[in-house]
């Protein structure tokens, strides 16, 4: 219903995404779409659920992103702000002591604050983050549900993968409204808090992370692709495997956002086969995911050039 709401009246309150060199998309087009996600989230968990410290923290985590959709907000104000409320999820949330463990405490806030972003910079075609967050957050669900025995998590993943299907309708395989800020800082924040609430082992760490692996490694590797060329880390881009191939190679947004998913959904299948093999085969599948997805961002982004070169 929002998505629908903002991709009718978004251009008259100013939350429009126009198109510029750095995007994938050729005409202004609403964004902050999945306001839907995030306030039907906060709402369930508060008034059904009763879980009332999560909402407002989820609620705050979908205010910040509402805030950069609709004005300019600095980078490292948006940085600080998602650093605090990162920390406040992992000392209240996930329960752990910053004086009693500084170095778990310090990666936590890293790693949520870090997912918080990456799916952000990974929202920049039709449909890829909303697929992304169906299937990554079904996957978390059940393995909530059947190998974490955590009921809690798993009806917290559940409400977001059915969000996110809901969100896909206006946004795949076309787009009438962006996810923006709201949603994709949003999920990136759920999806880590529950990753690290579950992870009672590294075993089981390493089994969720491959449910959103396709970002985590897309992400990843244009960072050090780009730090290595001397690049300003902060400034906007599209340097990212995805926007090569939509961009680039001009294959259409929604095979684009297919082919991730399926990949995403290969791996996270391994992933749950592997955790219940043990620690060395969960190794084994992380890293063969992590050669075969470098293979592939080498070999495509010569793609180009060796078309100019023939």
């Amino acid at each position: 219903m929002f998505a629908a709401i903002i991709s009718r009246f978004g251009s008259y309150v100013g939350l429009v995404d126009a198109p510029n060199e750095r995007s994938s998309h050729k005409t202004p087009t609403p964004r902050s779409g999945g306001i839907g996600i995030w306030l039907a989230f906060a709402f369930l968990v508060m008034f059904f659920i009763g879980s009332q410290l999560f909402a407002l923290l989820a609620g705050i985590v979908g205010l910040i992103g509402l805030l950069a959709d609709y004005s300019s907000v600095r980078e490292m104000i948006r940085l600080v702000l998602q650093l605090f409320v990162s920390s406040v999820l992992v000392g209240l949330f996930v329960g752990i002591d910053l004086h009693n463990d500084i170095v778990l405490f310090a990666f936590c806030v890293i790693f949520i604050t870090g997912t918080a972003n990456f799916y952000n910079f990974m929202d920049g075609i039709d449909g890829i983050a909303g697929l992304a967050g169906f299937v990554g957050f079904g996957f978390m669900a059940f393995f909530s549900f059947y190998m974490a025995s955590d009921h809690e998590i798993a009806l917290f993943s559940t409400i977001l993968s059915v969000g996110c299907l809901g969100f896909l309708t206006f946004n795949f395989p076309k787009a009438k409204v962006f996810m923006g800020d709201t949603g994709s800082i949003f999920l990136g924040f759920m999806f880590a808090s529950f990753a690290i609430k579950l992870s009672l082992s590294t075993s089981m760490f390493l089994c969720v992370i491959m449910f959103m692996c396709m970002f985590y490694a897309d992400a990843l590797i244009t960072i050090a692709c780009r730090a290595r060329r001397g690049e300003n880390l902060i400034i906007a881009h599209r340097s990212h495997l995805y926007q090569y191939l939509s961009n680039e190679l001009k294959i259409p947004h929604w095979k684009v956002s297919l082919a991730y998913t399926l990949a995403q959904s290969v791996f996270a299948l391994m992933a749950l086969v592997s955790y219940k093999m043990g620690i060395i085969w969960q190794i084994i599948v992380f890293v063969f995911f992590m050669v075969m997805f470098m293979v592939a961002y080498r070999c495509i982004k010569g793609i180009k050039s060796k078309r100019l070169l023939s």
